[in-house]
């Protein structure tokens, strides 16, 4: 049994008077209805309310109907329309359908038509959103499940090494919050605060001697520590959600100058959120005591990122970053941010 919708919105888009009152005096009983005489005004009234379904006309005057149709395809495609004509010919309707269209009628048309095809249109507007909503809660879940799973893998490579014990985390939530002051837009930011969560996963393929080992590592050690983007980057890289963050799991040891790695990237061959990354991985390892040196002041931390610019890290950029870094720490508690 079709579910019986009320107080749906419907727009009626139709250069005909008696057409576009006629519609509405059939339909105006269980749904609100506007109409349009034009393209133009089916603009309009769509910048005042979206309706949930649209009647439009095929040929309507001075303008084709199918090319608005698109229009609302690749603006909203889930707003069902049910097209109108006077004229029909299989070619047309293969063409609307083709074209996005939910359903067509044919003028004259009764009222027991137009209600039929109302409410098939709405229920499957229901049923879409119900999809949608589906479907987006299973993306949620893989998500989920998924960074249950490399929160694991972290805590393993925190197990390995105490002292980059909460790194991952502290860098992402500051990442956020410098990339909000710097403009980013949530959603990209939500993106790439994937990539600063997971940057180190990497490690995992790094020895524990490696890790743990206190003063300078050896020639060969360190060619080995080097590896850890590219090991990381190789184990994120077929996830496809996380496409736009593989850079910084990647790049995040490149330096300005050339003389970093994996890749030698050099000045604006690194992708700026890279560069902010990099500021805020290089604040946090120096802020926190590790194996090879005790934690600095944020004072002796910011000196020493400032007497790297133009060599490890980019101009401009990284002094914004710092003042930023500065501004959530005078601002916030030090446990929102640890």
């Amino acid at each position: 049994m079709v579910q019986r919708i009320k107080s749906a919105s419907i727009l009626v888009v139709d250069d005909d008077l008696g057409v576009r009152e006629s519609l509405k005096m059939i339909l105006m009983d269980k749904y609100y209805v506007s109409t349009a005489s034009t393209i133009e005004e089916a603009a309009d009234s769509l910048k005042i309310i979206e309706p949930e379904l649209i009647f439009l006309d095929i040929k309507i005057s001075k303008a084709n109907g199918l090319d608005f149709l698109k229009q609302m395809q690749a603006r909203n495609s889930t707003i069902p329309i049910v097209m109108i004509t006077a004229f029909p010919s299989s070619q047309t309707a293969i063409t609307a359908f083709r074209s996005g269209a939910f359903d067509y009628i044919i003028k004259p048309f009764e009222p027991s038509e137009i209600h039929t095809a109302a409410e098939r249109a709405l229920q499957r507007r229901i049923e879409s959103s119900e999809k949608d909503k589906l479907v987006d809660n299973l993306r949620m879940a893989v998500h989920k499940n998924f960074f249950s799973t490399t929160e694991a893998l972290l805590l393993a490579i925190d197990a390995k090494d105490s002292y980059t014990a909460g790194h991952s985390k502290r860098v992402s939530l500051l990442f956020g919050l410098v990339a909000k002051e710097l403009g980013m837009s949530e959603e990209q930011i939500v993106k790439l605060r994937y990539g600063a969560f997971l940057h180190d996963i990497g490690k995992i393929g790094v020895r524990d001697d490696i890790l743990t080992k206190s003063g300078h590592l050896t020639e060969e050690e360190f060619f080995l520590m080097k590896q850890h983007p590219e090991i990381g980057y190789n184990i994120l890289e077929p996830i496809n959600f996380l496409k736009e963050s593989l850079p910084i799991v990647r790049y995040h040891h490149e330096w300005y100058n050339g003389e970093g790695y994996p890749d030698g990237l050099k000045g604006a061959e690194i992708p700026q959120e890279v560069a902010i990354f990099s500021t805020i991985d290089a604040y946090d390892a120096l802020t926190t005591d590790r194996h090879y040196h005790k934690k600095y002041s944020n004072q002796e931390a910011f000196k020493i990122i400032t007497e790297g610019i133009g060599t490890q890290f980019i101009p401009t950029l990284t002094e914004k970053v710092l003042s930023i870094i500065k501004k959530c720490y005078e601002t916030l508690p030090l446990a929102d941010i640890n």
